[in-house]
């Protein structure tokens, strides 16, 4: 059992869990659902021990597992050296790779096996000698995953798990969370995505200003309950301004979007697909980040973008994800760029940062920008999107219609 008792913490004059008492039981499936910067990630970073708590107790079982959003993965180290680090039976349990000179080698028979081992509770990793400074966003997160179950945890903790994965993957990550909680796991699944929620958790809890405010309920009634209603927001799309670039996550974005931002003219603004690792400087404050191309005063540009922090002297690495994506966004569009390349702009974000991000670039494109959408969401290609092609290993389809692309689109982003 998962007991929490009168939890709090503070950052600075940032209450970000709000006395709370909790119980999960083993064989649950438990949705953890709330807006960015609700507490969520905050509460389970405490209970994974993270994070010590201002007051409160915890009564938790061990091992714990926890897949961040934000990957925790030595780049510089293979895949099969980077589940060593963590498996209870080190190199051994890697199917006959040995230590050799501080580095873990294959055997001779087999130089790039792929491994779909117990210890990784059937996770598909090809090719295990490939450095993790090499893989896509999508492997990344497969392989946190691995390493989390590699530890046989007793509650497994999962942070916007699905944002960078396809339906297929997405579908193999729920059978393995159904195994685990099969076998007596308490399994914790933070999610925006209110459908994956309800079609996979057990039991729905929602947080909000770092407080339980709800627990079950429809869709409806779990959205109404994640965010405070500041106001509809605006669906103007934008004069021809927006190209959505839509495909399945290791097909050559990254290689696309390097492509896009140097052969581009003119002011270039750029949201990199990971924002922790190219898109900010985590031990950096918030304004020193802003100033790094911006002029604009940070304390205007965090109440303009409407982030979430203590003040301009917070570091940007101990903002919640959303927030984070908000102080990259207003760094790059405060320069009135007039071309845009956006890699996954609002991935890991709830629905109303989602439509903030949303917002912002048609904004951008209405004032006359260019902006690139690299997106693995077809509804975010659809909803922004007013020409839209599809990249398959490297290449683009010809420029679609949103009406042309709903017919072709997924056909295309399988190869078909």
């Amino acid at each position: 059992m998962l007991r929490l008792a009168n939890i709090s913490k503070s950052f600075g004059s940032t209450r970000a869990v709000d006395d709370v008492s909790l119980e999960m039981q083993p064989g649950e499936i438990v949705g953890l659902v709330g807006e960015n910067g609700a507490g969520k990630t905050t509460l389970m970073r405490i209970v994974a021990g993270e994070l010590q708590p201002d007051g409160g107790t915890i009564e938790a079982p061990a091992p714990i597992g926890f897949v961040h959003q934000h990957f925790v993965l030595v780049n510089a180290f293979t895949i099969a050296e980077n589940l060593a680090l963590v498996t209870p039976s080190g190199a051994r349990g890697l199917g006959g790779w040995a230590a050799r000179n501080g580095r873990l080698v294959a055997p001779p028979t087999r130089p790039g096996p792929s491994l779909t081992l117990g210890v990784t509770g059937g996770i598909e990793l090809p090719d295990s000698s490939r450095l993790v400074a090499d893989l896509s966003v999508g492997e990344k997160s497969k392989l946190e995953l691995a390493k989390a179950i590699s530890r046989k945890p007793s509650l497994l903790i999962l942070d916007e798990p699905t944002s960078v994965l396809t339906p297929t993957e997405a579908a193999e990550l729920f059978a393995v969370m159904r195994r685990l909680a099969a076998s007596g796991a308490i399994v914790v699944f933070i999610s925006h995505k209110i459908p994956e929620v309800l079609e996979i958790a057990t039991r729905v809890v929602v947080m909000r200003g770092g407080r339980i405010v709800a627990e079950g309920g429809t869709a409806e009634e779990l959205a109404n309950a994640m965010v405070e209603i500041r106001g509809a927001s605006s669906e103007r799309r934008a004069a021809g301004g927006i190209t959505a670039i839509v495909g399945v996550a290791g097909n050559g974005q990254a290689e696309l979007a390097a492509k896009l931002r140097r052969e581009a003219t003119g002011i270039v603004a750029a949201i990199p697909e990971d924002r922790t690792r190219d898109g900010l400087i985590a031990e950096m404050t918030i304004a020193e980040n802003l100033a790094l191309r911006t002029k604009v005063p940070a304390e205007q540009l965090i109440a303009e973008y409407n982030i979430k922090a203590s003040g301009p002297k917070q570091k940007a690495g101990s903002l919640s994800g959303g927030n984070q994506q908000k102080v990259l966004l207003a760094r790059e569009l405060s320069i009135e760029p007039n071309v845009i390349v956006a890699s996954e702009p609002t991935r890991g974000l709830d629905a109303e940062a989602t439509r903030f991000v949303h917002d912002r670039l048609r904004d951008a494109a209405a004032r006359g920008a260019q902006v690139f959408l690299i997106t693995s969401d077809l509804d975010e290609a659809f909803a922004l999107g007013d020409a839209i092609q599809v990249i398959y290993r490297g290449r683009l389809s010809e420029k679609l219609t949103p009406e042309e692309a709903a017919a072709k689109a997924p056909q295309l982003m399988a190869g078909l």
